[in-house]
Formats: structure tokens, sequence, C-alpha cells
């Protein structure tokens, strides 16, 4: 295996630091994959805004998964500087892999300035680019973002609608409004997909969705009047309380049992009631 050596030339260390760096490049093309990785994680603790040409121009090529992560890593140390080679990337190479990297670069940079660069992406053909954008579209937590990615809502598989899930939640209150009209849509899969999203966000937060939730669980759709209650039963207040009550005497036999379940079980605390529950015990703790 070969092995990257520090130059013994200590008489000019301009030329020493220059001769690192060239030797740091050339390692991340080496056939072996743990000099790639060293010469990655070199480069990525070094930050050179010089390098981060030769980084992204390996990243793109890089088939291992471990050292295309640490490539990743490298080059968002750069921070805004790395953006324009990416958007050249982006620009000049239609490979989904490419794609794919250039969001996660995007994403650990978390510029607002590439909300551009990345907002197309988010319903690519790749599923695999499409999930990164959406993620990167999390990290900026920009929330014009949010009418493009609800306009996802009930499309792709399983995985797709989950992940989309966490990611419309991370925008909380923002994402509130227009997941109550997503919760009036023709599609009963994007109205079941609204509901979800509106549970997972929760007390507070998501309390103005209550009346939406409601008329949705007391709709002709099973299926949907079932996500809509199991939203409600994630609420902590006594309005919640009362839809499902009211929901116990619905005429359709999942609904019922649902809300009897979500009744008869301990009230649910709200996220910042468990928060501050958390903080409580870790100040007693350390009193």
């Amino acid at each position: 295996m070969s092995t990257i050596r520090p130059s013994s030339d200590s008489t000019q260390p301009g030329r020493h630091s220059g001769d690192q760096v060239a030797r740091l490049l050339a390692g991340l093309a080496d056939r072996d994959r743990d000099v790639r990785q060293a010469s990655a994680l070199a480069l990525g603790e070094r930050a050179d805004r010089a390098a981060v040409g030769a980084v992204l121009a390996q990243l793109w090529e890089e088939p291992d998964f471990f050292v295309r992560d640490t490539l990743t890593w490298a080059a968002s140390r750069v921070g805004r500087e790395a953006v324009p080679l990416v958007r050249e990337a982006l620009a000049a190479d239609r490979r989904p892999a490419v794609r794919t990297q250039a969001m996660h670069v995007l994403s650990k940079i978390a510029d607002p300035a590439t909300m551009d660069d990345i907002l197309p992406l988010i319903d690519d053909g790749a599923p695999e680019v499409a999930a990164k954008a959406r993620w990167a579209l999390s990290r900026l937590g920009d929330p014009r973002a949010v009418p493009v990615l609800l306009r996802q809502l009930g499309t792709g598989d399983a995985e797709a609608q989950n992940a989309l899930t966490d990611v419309v939640a991370s925008f909380r209150a923002a994402a509130v409004p227009g997941l109550i009209d997503a919760l009036a849509h023709a599609d009963p899969a994007a109205r079941r997909h609204a509901a979800e999203v509106v549970g997972h966000i929760g007390s507070p937060h998501a309390e103005p969705a209550l009346a939406a939730l409601r008329s949705a669980a007391e709709g002709p759709d099973v299926e949907v009047a079932v996500s809509a209650l199991m939203a409600v039963g994630e609420f902590s207040s006594h309005e919640a309380q009362l839809v499902i009550a009211d929901a116990t005497q619905s005429g359709e036999p999942r609904v019922r049992a649902v809300a009897e379940r979500l009744r008869s079980r301990p009230p649910r605390r709200s996220r910042l009631e468990t928060l501050q529950a958390v903080r409580a015990a870790r100040q007693a703790g350390a009193s």
C-alpha cells in the first residue's frame, strides 16, 4: 500500500506547504481507497480554497461511499467558495451521481443563495437526486421552499414520502398554512400525506390546522379520515380531545376504533412540554 509522507524540507515553508498539497491531491487518485480517504481528510482539515476544484473533481468520480462522504465534507469546509464550482458541475454533467453529490455538498454548505440551484431538482427523475435536493432545502430553512415541496405530497413510494414528511415538518409553523390547504386537495393521497405531516409537526406549531383535520376526519374517504384522526392524536389541546371524542361516534368502524384507542390512552404531551420536562430534569440532576 502506498503512503503519504510529509516533506523533510523545512527550509522553504511555502514550498513545503505547496508540495504537501500537491501530494495530497495526487493521493486522491490513488488506487488504494485508504490513501484516497487519508488525502481527503487531510485536505478537509486544511480547508484550502485552491484545492477545492480538485476535491470536487474527484468527488464526481469517486467510487467509494466513505471516501465520497469525506470529500463532500472537505469541499463544504471551504464554504461558499465551493458553490460556483458545484454550479458548474450541475450545468455540465447530467449524471445522477453528480447531481446527488452536488446536492449533498450544497446541503452541507447551507448557503441561502443556493436555493434556486436546488429547487429544480426536487422532482428530478432520479429518486436519489430528488431526495437529496429536498433534504438540502430543509437545511437552508427558507420558507419560500414550502409551496414547492408541498406539490410533492402523496407522490413517490413510502420511503420518499417519509423523507418528504421529515423535510416539510422541519419548517414547522411556516408549513402549516400550506398544509391546511393540502388537507382539502382533490387527490386523497395528498390529503393523507398532508395529515401525516401535520401530525409530525404536532403541538403547538400545527394547532391552527385542527379545524381542517376535523373536516378531514369527518370526510367520506376512510383512509384520509384515519390519517387525520391519527394526526389529531399528536395534539395535546382540549380542542383536540373534543375532536377525538366526537369521532368515537363515527358511523365508520375504522374511524371509531382509532378514536376509541386515542381516547383511552394517557394525555399526549406537546413537544414544547416534553422539552420543558427534559430541561427541568437536567437542571434537577445538575443541582
